[in-house]
């Protein structure tokens, strides 16, 4: 078996603990250690069964455990795992028995894929993806590191999510659209034409409503 720790003891940190646990409800392969967190506060703390072992200087005497960061928010989960790499920890994929996907899906390391979900054919995944409940993903996509999708978010054919976009509860795509790296788009939205970088987009159609600072 593999030991695994899940960074991050928010409530997306306990959803991703209950993929480890379903998938070895089918075949025994994780050794599910508990959290980490960067709250001082929790630490020792019991949650869901699961504790609270630390913050990520836990890893130095534990560089046989493996990870997966459950940060939703894009950059900071960029420093996280950038912070995890230095220091040589692996990561692992957390993908729920219940997601239907093809032969011909590309994954990187790192990547969430929630219960529900449905990937095509001939998408491309980055590393440190988080895809959350029930979104389905059309064929020749192409999703960048970093990028975390929420709930329900529809996205189509010939797709472009670049490094770091942030896609909110129930968005949906028309086929054919890039969003820029960085970017933000708000729950909801149809996206009907490109987006570009470091720009926070909501509405039907989708429209920029502010620059991001750099």
């Amino acid at each position: 078996m593999k030991s695994i720790v899940v960074v991050g003891a928010g409530g997306f940190g306990r959803e991703v603990i209950e993929i480890f646990k379903d998938q070895n409800k089918l075949e025994k392969k994780w050794n599910i250690l508990g959290f980490i967190d960067k709250n001082k506060k929790l630490y020792g703390k019991n949650i869901n069964n699961f504790q609270v072992l630390g913050g990520l200087d836990w890893f130095i005497k534990n560089n046989d455990v493996g990870c997966v960061c459950a940060i939703g928010e894009p950059d900071a989960k960029r420093r996280t795992i950038l912070k995890l790499k230095s220091m040589n920890v692996k990561f692992y994929n957390a993908i729920h028995p219940s997601v239907i996907m093809s032969e011909f899906v590309k994954l990187g390391e790192g990547i969430i894929i929630c219960a529900g979900s449905i990937l095509t054919v001939n998408i491309d995944i980055g590393n440190h993806v988080i895809i959350n409940i029930n979104t389905t993903i059309g064929h020749d996509t192409i999703i960048g590191d970093y990028c975390s999708i929420m709930p329900t978010v529809k996205i189509n054919g010939n797709n472009h999510l670049h490094e770091g976009t942030y896609i909110g509860t129930g968005a949906t795509f028309i086929q054919q659209v890039s969003v820029g790296a960085g970017s933000t788009i708000g729950a909801g939205a149809v996206v009907v034409k490109d987006v570009p970088k470091n720009v926070v987009a909501v509405g039907i159609p989708a429209k920029v409503i502010k620059n991001k600072e750099i």
